[in-house]
């Protein structure tokens, strides 16, 4: 089975096998997020997205999508248990979202799915992150692995190289902040970098 393919990462969540979940919230990630005004947010590639939990109990409308069906039926399973109405799982390939939700959302986020689809197809992720932005919307990305990490045979697949990513992002947004300090979990110290952008 290909990486591009549901039942490739759908496998990996039946057995558990999902080294890359770290069962608590991103910091960097939603301390960027202004919490003051209500926004809609999509999480891309969110597994069993605690961030997407979260930004729901803020108030935001959050629409949390995956193609494999596990993590989706996951937070199905917590919306309806703690009738958190503004939480929508959304089993669906994140490349078909610009179809269903064009110029929708205020918020874009991105962790761990920028480094598991193949790098053929990261420049279409940065023409669907902006069709699906509405104008002066941001996109919030906590690049990782910004670097090669030795004997990481569990981390994602690809890494992130910012010198060869952001210029694919420059065509339809302007970078308001790069920050390599962030606020990381101990074992990806040094290996994340958020980046926040603003739709032309």
């Amino acid at each position: 089975m290909s990486i591009d393919e549901p039942d490739f990462w759908q496998e990996r969540y039946i057995n558990d096998n999902i080294p890359w979940h770290t069962k608590t919230i991103t910091p960097a990630l939603v301390n960027s997020v202004d919490h003051s005004v209500s926004k809609k947010i999509a999480i891309l590639g969110c597994g069993y997205s605690k961030d997407s939990i979260f930004l729901a109990n803020k108030k935001h409308s959050v629409f949390s999508v995956d193609f494999a069906s596990k993590p989706i039926e996951y937070l199905t399973s917590i919306k309806n248990k703690y009738n958190i109405d503004n939480l929508n799982p959304i089993e669906c390939d994140i490349f078909n979202l610009p179809n269903l939700y064009p110029n929708f959302f205020d918020i874009v986020l991105e962790y761990t799915c920028f480094c598991a689809i193949m790098p053929s197809k990261r420049l279409e992720y940065a023409e669907l992150v902006s069709k699906i932005l509405n104008k002066n919307g941001q996109f919030i990305s906590l690049f990782f692995p910004i670097k090669e990490r030795e004997a990481d045979k569990d981390g994602p697949p690809f890494y992130v190289n910012l010198e060869d990513t952001l210029p694919m992002f420059e065509n339809n947004f302007n970078i308001i902040k790069i920050d390599k300090n962030v606020d990381s979990i101990k074992p990806r110290k040094g290996f994340e970098t958020l980046v926040i952008m603003r739709k032309k």
